[in-house]
């Protein structure tokens, strides 16, 4: 799926990359090929009858489970997005030291020293993650095929366009007799025959770099292959590793005007007014004619469909799509509006083939607060769901109603409890629900004043197992989110919010129970801004760090 952001969506274009062929332009879908094509489990798994000196786990360049097992030759693999390899398999002491040899490994060697398969080369797998990457001892191009790994039959939409992308390693040192001018790797990507990308000469490096290669395609068959082609045709130095290869959906982008101005695919309504949102899909080429309407009740963690397919027609270069919303409620508060394009009809209900972008519709009453909710927490023990709140402000305020559900998405209602009316002061409330199951339950305040009107709170989420560890809900987030954690003991702890230098932007003492805990972060500060972050939960049993999102 692709998603596309108001006004980042030429930002996003990762610059930090290092592209050697033309790239999509926003913000691309995911991996097509997902562990297809970045040689992980379970398309590889562990290979136990390696030679001990490569998995021993006796130094940092042989750790333990080393060595994936091989991949399928090319002649036999049947299937949807199959790697495959005519290169010969090794996992021996040496076993890369002939041409036209390949092994599947985690590590092959660092500044420590090199494993026995191939000493002097140096090289990791890309994401540094301990998975694993292909190392690659290529033969000369005019004597042996110069195709030294495929993936057949992969699945894509006639008229979309696709990014590629590969990561592409010199894993032999610079400082090695072997490293020859002219001799470096040169590695060219083809899909149905034609060449979409290449690497040029991989320059040779004491300090193993992965060179990122990238191109695109437009497909014009519904099943395309892919190779990976040897452009050196001398075998001196010819060494190369190759990891985390993916083919996203690209092309088409999708900006959204929401009522009032939108930030990022979200802007504010007054409780009662009509809201409309206009999604401009922007495509030079017209393909993308195709479009349906979706929504999510739960941040974002499911999505339904409003509507079924219809086409449109390009004025220009781009189609507007108004959406009515109708009368905007404070139950709707967090609703998603996603607009979803292809250019197909089947292909709206293909993640390979469609595009999409999302509006977040944010309530608010546009007058005075007749109650200020300065917090709303829970926590879960031995069958009950323990709901805690606290306001600082009631005006007209008549009850408070309390909503369970079990998927976020269906609530019912499970307490009404009277509130204080009138009041300047912290009012605390509180409510025990016995609940069982073994996964997670949601809980939703309502606040209703003495004329009738409602707000909603934010939801909480409570775990029911013995799960251990932190999560945060929803990531990303709009305007709060949720902290579950588990204790075996009531105490404090504190959550740190940082930007990605480091520098320090919110910080809260929040107060856990002994057992399950859902605490609502709200009230964020107005520097934190749409980005990334980083957060952390610590105290004397807890280290918990996490990248977060705001949208």
């Amino acid at each position: 799926m692709k998603k596309f952001y108001t006004f980042i969506l030429t930002v996003i274009s990762f610059c930090s990359y290092q592209f050697a062929g033309a790239q999509c332009t926003g913000v691309k879908g995911p991996n097509l090929l997902g562990a297809k094509g970045t040689f992980s489990t379970p398309y590889i798994t562990i290979n136990n009858s390696a030679d001990n000196c490569i998995k021993s786990g006796a130094n940092s360049y042989s750790p333990n489970n080393n060595v994936g097992n091989a991949i399928s030759g090319c002649s036999s693999p049947t299937g949807s997005a199959i790697p495959c390899s005519d290169y010969v398999y090794s996992s021996a002491s040496d076993g890369l030291g002939p041409e036209y040899r390949y092994s599947i490994l985690k590590i092959i060697g660092n500044s420590s020293g090199g494993n026995c398969i191939k000493a002097d080369w140096r090289g990791a797998d890309h994401t540094g993650d301990g998975g694993y990457f292909m190392a690659v001892n290529g033969a000369p191009n005019n004597t042996f095929s110069p195709v030294f790994y495929q993936i057949k039959s992969i699945p894509v939409c006639i008229g979309a366009t696709y990014e590629f992308s590969a990561w592409v390693l010199n894993i032999l040192p610079a400082s090695s007799g072997s490293a020859i001018p002219g001799s470096q790797p040169n590695i060219s990507f083809k899909v149905n025959g034609v060449v979409i990308a290449n690497s040029g000469p991989i320059p040779y490096s004491n300090t193993p770099t992965w060179i990122k290669v990238g191109g695109s395609f437009t497909a014009t068959t519904s099943i395309v292959d892919l190779q990976v082609v040897n452009a050196t045709a001398v075998a001196s130095g010819n060494d190369l590793g190759l990891d985390d290869i993916s083919i996203n959906v690209c092309q088409s982008q999708v900006a959204v005007n929401g009522p009032g101005g939108t930030i990022n695919g979200t802007s504010s309504v007054c409780d009662g007014n009509v809201a409309t949102v206009n999604y401009v899909v922007t495509d030079p080429t017209h393909t993308n004619i195709w479009y349906k309407w979706q929504i999510s009740t739960n941040g974002g963690t499911t999505f339904t469909d409003l509507s079924t397919g219809a086409q449109a027609t390009y004025s220009g270069d781009s189609i507007t799509l108004p959406l009515e919303i109708g009368i905007a409620k404070s139950l709707m508060n967090g609703y998603k509006y996603r607009l979803v394009v292809s250019t197909t009809q089947a292909g709206l209900a293909d993640p390979a083939c469609l595009y999409f972008n999302d509006f977040t519709l944010i309530v608010t009453a546009c007058g005075p607060l007749p109650v200020k909710l300065s917090s709303f927490t829970g926590r879960y023990s031995n069958g009950i769901a323990i709901l805690d709140w606290q306001t600082s402000q009631e005006l007209n305020s008549d009850y408070f109603e309390l909503f369970r559900s079990y998927d976020a998405i269906d609530f019912v209602s499970v307490a009404k409890i009277a509130s204080a009316g009138f009041s300047n002061t912290i009012k605390n409330y509180g409510y025990n629900d016995r609940v069982g199951g073994a996964n997670n339950v949601y809980y939703r305040l309502k606040q209703v004043d003495i004329n009738g009107k409602e707000t909603f709170s934010s939801i909480v989420k409570l775990s029911l197992g013995t799960k251990s560890g932190v999560g945060i809900f929803p990531n990303p987030f709009n305007n709060n989110f949720t902290v579950t954690l588990s204790s075996n003991k009531s105490t404090v702890a504190t959550l740190k919010i940082l930007n990605t230098t480091g520098q320090f932007i919110y910080s809260k003492i929040i107060t856990v129970n002994k057992g399950n805990n859902s605490i609502v972060i709200n009230n964020l500060p107005t520097s934190l801004t749409a980005g990334m972050y980083y957060v952390t939960i610590t105290n004397d049993e807890i280290n918990f760090n996490s990248k977060l999102q705001k949208l």
